[in-house]
């Protein structure tokens, strides 16, 4: 009768936590949409509320034409209509995930993100690990280990330098040494891997800032615990007490670095602007310039959802990493 019993509650168990992570998934996905809405309206009631009228900056300065002409094409974009009208329509083509044509390339936006997305990703994966190569660096040299002493003072303050330097200021003592004195890279282009170097640099430098910042602090705690005493006094080498503290300090860093992938396309807006590279950051400066609406909105919905995404894998994967999540 108990060994029953003990199944029956045994299944029971299993039952609720089943339930009890369908409904934190279901959460989860509630707020990504709530994210992504409220990513679409701002985007588009800052567009709207701009200074400007988009068919007139579509046009440009050279164009000449009459109110009756220009009259016709607000009407052809669907500008006439009452700003509630077009806000609802454009958010419905954005449920179908179909953002129109933009107003300064004529081409379709979906088409053009689907484009311009695997430039900025393959940027974003190598900055990334970058990043996490020299945030792991800076945080180690930091510890003052033994046969190292008297750095971990002197790197403890480079991230914090790296994280406060503007990207676009990088960027450009970057063209300026490697690209134009060195000519070590080239300056501009996104069609080969040479071009990705000083970018991906660019963008992993505020990233290796922040992961080291993170990572050492972790480090430092980790450090601090019993069982690194315990292993040192059983003899373990510092490489092998390095390997224990770092699996223990790594869940934090982790998590940031799902952020930091998230922001990259944030990022990305300055360094592709300034590499002239043709990904998503170099479509939003271009859409935000122009006030075309329907290709800010849909790289924004973009944005977004890349974010929430992210987010979302970091906090499945989380519990998977860590064993006291799921307990």
């Amino acid at each position: 009768m108990s060994i029953a019993k003990n199944a029956h509650v045994g299944s029971s168990f299993k039952v609720t936590k089943a339930g009890g992570k369908l409904r934190a998934l279901t959460r989860k996905l509630i707020q990504a949409a709530f994210v992504a809405w409220a990513s679409f309206t701002l985007a588009f009631a800052i567009l709207y509320w701009l200074p400007g009228d988009p068919v007139s900056i579509m046009l440009g300065p050279d164009a000449h034409l009459n109110p009756a002409e220009l009259a016709k094409l607000r009407a052809q974009y669907g500008f006439d209509r009452p700003i509630l009208i077009q806000y609802f329509d454009a958010l419905w083509r954005a449920v179908q995930l179909d953002f129109g044509k933009s107003l300064v390339t004529g081409k379709s936006v979906t088409e053009s993100i689907v484009t311009a997305a695997p430039v900025t990703a393959g940027l974003a994966a190598i900055s990334l690990i970058i990043a996490i190569l020299f945030g792991v660096l800076f945080a180690v040299m930091s510890l003052d280990l033994p046969g190292f002493p008297r750095t971990g003072f002197v790197v403890s303050k480079i991230p914090a330098v790296l994280v406060a330097i503007p990207t676009f200021v990088v960027g450009l003592l970057l063209l300026q040494i490697f690209a134009f004195t060195l000519r070590w890279a080239p300056a501009t282009g996104s069609n080969t891997w040479s071009t990705m170097v000083l970018p991906a640099i660019t963008l992993a430098i505020p990233g290796a800032g922040i992961l080291g910042q993170v990572l050492a602090k972790s480090l430092s705690r980790a450090y601090g615990e019993p069982f690194v005493r315990t292993l040192r006094a059983r003899g373990y080498s510092e490489f092998r007490i390095l390997r224990h503290a770092m699996r223990q300090a790594a869940l934090p860093a982790f998590t940031m670095a799902g952020l930091i992938i998230g922001g990259t396309i944030a990022s990305a807006v300055v360094t592709e602007t300034v590499f002239s590279r043709q990904g998503i950051g170099r479509l939003m400066q271009m859409g935000v310039t122009n006030k075309d609406i329907n290709l800010v909105c849909g790289l924004i919905v973009f944005s977004a959802l890349v974010y929430v995404i992210i987010n979302l894998l970091v906090d499945l994967l989380y519990p998977i990493l860590d064993p006291r999540v799921r307990s």
